[in-house]
């Protein structure tokens, strides 16, 4: 996972954590009794009943493009931004107005990421193109092993107050990831995750209060933190009318950035 918000279905987040072998060596002697607690098996079993949580496979196929409006907070900024979110497989815009009105804009055309902030437009190089795409996968419930060189069950696991089935992976790219479904709902309760870019980066992303907009079951709250850095995302609308395809084309800002 990325260290940019993800607003699919949660693989984002595109969003304070311990490393992973922290993790490993706290949670080490728990884990070898908590496996055998398990009803499901192996990773497949967890991902398989998550997508029937979600509404199933069919639900999940019927989204082809996305618009999400809401509100963001961050603990380094006063006040409430707002936000709009597009998407279409594996394309995606984001604009975000700051509570003194500033913006920023980033977004994925399929190749280059990219954000424009009021000091000006840059584009991310350090990052896997193969994660920015994987940010931008709309159905990512139906597609979550292509991502990974390895994912498997590490056991049951207790994560934000949650009774959870721990699945941790590398990614193709070579990234720690951690994922956490409820054994109550199968549905996804977080992440614990290297940043896709050079940073190294641990972050917590958590999702809460899951609804239904029309389509798939999603969480209208994300929350994710990052060192003493914490930000929530709330999704007040949902809409999966058509989008055009322009809308996803490179500003002019960026544009010049790559002729540089």
């Amino acid at each position: 996972m990325s260290s940019r918000n993800r607003f699919a279905l949660p693989r984002i987040s595109r969003l304070s954590r311990i490393s992973a072998l922290a993790f490993g060596f706290a949670l080490a002697a728990g884990i070898l009794l908590q496996a055998q607690e398990a009803q499901l098996k192996t990773a497949d079993a967890v991902l398989e009943r998550y997508k029937q949580a979600l509404g199933g496979v069919e639900a999940i196929q019927k989204v082809q493009s996305m618009t999400v409006r809401g509100e963001a907070e961050s603990s380094a900024k006063p006040g409430k931004a707002t936000f709009v979110y597009y998407a279409t497989p594996f394309k995606s815009l984001f604009k975000l107005r700051r509570p003194d009105g500033t913006a920023i804009t980033a977004g994925f055309d399929g190749k280059v990421s990219w954000t424009i902030t009021p000091q000006g437009a840059s584009i991310d190089k350090d990052t896997a193109v193969d994660a920015n795409r994987r940010d931008a996968d709309l159905q990512y419930a139906l597609h979550q092993p292509d991502y990974f060189r390895k994912l498997e069950l590490a056991g049951i696991i207790d994560f934000e107050g949650h009774r959870c089935y721990w699945l941790h992976g590398t990614t193709n790219w070579g990234k720690d990831n951690n994922q956490f479904y409820d054994v109550a709902t199968g549905l996804l309760v977080g992440y614990r995750f290297e940043a896709d870019d050079a940073s190294k980066t641990i972050t917590i992303a958590v999702f809460k209060d899951y609804k239904s907009f029309g389509g798939p079951l999603m969480p209208t709250k994300n929350i994710s933190r990052t060192g003493d850095h914490s930000q929530t995302f709330t999704y007040e609308s949902v809409s999966y009318e058509p989008l055009p395809g322009s809308l996803f084309d490179l500003p002019a800002p960026v544009k010049q950035l790559m002729k540089d």
